[in-house]
């Protein structure tokens, strides 16, 4: 047993959030924000997390499962899963340092289980493949989600841009990402995913008969997004991105501030600009020609409590050499 630290990436959703939960496509892309998780084993009967980011700490008794409470429980549960396909109960010391935004819909809890169960299973000797990582992984986003869809876990383990289906997995696309940039702004509102999940999935079953096409039809926008995406098609791209916005926001989960930059976006250049993530605050993304990137940040830093530029990232979770 030794001291391990594994990153994951964080992600941008590019279509087909809030729809993926009830079996509709999406696509992921991961971006160049990766979280930093350390691991130690200690003699201790507990779990002891904290997090760099809240400047936080907390413990969780192995022996008191039933019972845990607070932030970095989901955190406690990804190292707990993996300390038991291991078959080895210790304790843990767990250091977090995130560079992605929490509560941003970019993904940060994800990244943080996934790097979790990475190191925690490392530092306990077991080299686990990608996909029960991110098996794993998904049982700590039930702890925050709720009724998480799979698509954050799966995009942070594997990296890159996957198009991702529930109860069937993903397909791992291949996108030409050249002349373009993705300009992420935050409302500075933050909200809680899976409140938003079930506001929306309450909606759908209050009225499935007005919602069920609004469903299909953002399946049918990711099957010619993902084709668009690999020829690197950005003009039509963004088109459907302003799309996919005009069907979140019937199913009510824009604002008026997500409203303001996805607009002003737009209004400076951007191809296509939509919230990202569950919605109700956090941020937006706009696709825009590397050209026109300086105006439209410019522009958006005016409404905006963050703007971002981020790359695509190949890499998924990894063990970093520290």
């Amino acid at each position: 047993m030794s001291r391990i630290t594994s990153s994951a990436p964080g992600k941008v959703i590019l279509f087909g959030e809030h729809f993926v939960v009830e079996g509709q496509p999406a696509i992921a892309i991961a971006v160049s924000l990766r979280a930093y998780v350390t691991v130690e084993p200690t003699q201790s009967d507990e779990i002891k997390v904290y997090s760099k980011n809240f400047d936080l700490t907390e413990t969780f008794p192995l022996n008191q499962r039933d019972s845990w409470t607070g932030k970095m429980t989901p955190v406690a549960v990804a190292a707990y899963t993996a300390m038991l396909e291991a078959d080895k109960k210790t304790g843990l010391n767990i250091h977090i340092d995130s560079q992605i935004p929490p509560g941003s819909g970019m993904g940060s809890s994800a990244a943080v289980a996934v790097a979790t169960v990475h190191a925690t299973s490392l530092a306990l000797g077991l080299q686990l493949d990608p996909r029960k990582v991110s098996d794993l992984a998904y049982e700590a986003e039930k702890v925050v989600h709720g009724k998480p869809s799979g698509i954050d876990n799966t995009i942070a383990t594997f990296g890159g841009a996957i198009a991702y289906r529930k109860g069937e997995g993903f397909i791992q696309l291949k996108p030409i990402f050249r002349g373009v940039k993705l300009v992420l702004a935050d409302t500075g509102n933050p909200r809680n995913t899976g409140e938003m999940v079930r506001r929306v999935l309450a909606l759908k079953n209050t009225y499935p008969s007005i919602l069920d096409p609004i469903y299909y039809s953002a399946g049918k926008l990711v099957v010619e997004a993902a084709q668009l995406l690999e020829k690197g098609d950005y003009e039509n791209l963004g088109i459907l991105m302003n799309i996919n916005h005009g069907l979140l926001s019937a199913v009510g989960v824009s604002t008026k501030e997500i409203e303001l930059l996805v607009h002003t976006a737009r209004e400076n250049g951007a191809l296509g600009a939509k919230l990202t993530g569950a919605g109700g605050g956090g941020y937006i993304v706009a696709l825009c020609r590397e050209n026109d990137a300086e105006k439209i940040i410019s522009a958006l830093k005016s409404h905006a409590t963050n703007v971002l530029t981020v790359n695509l990232e190949e890499e998924g979770v990894r063990k970093e050499n520290i």
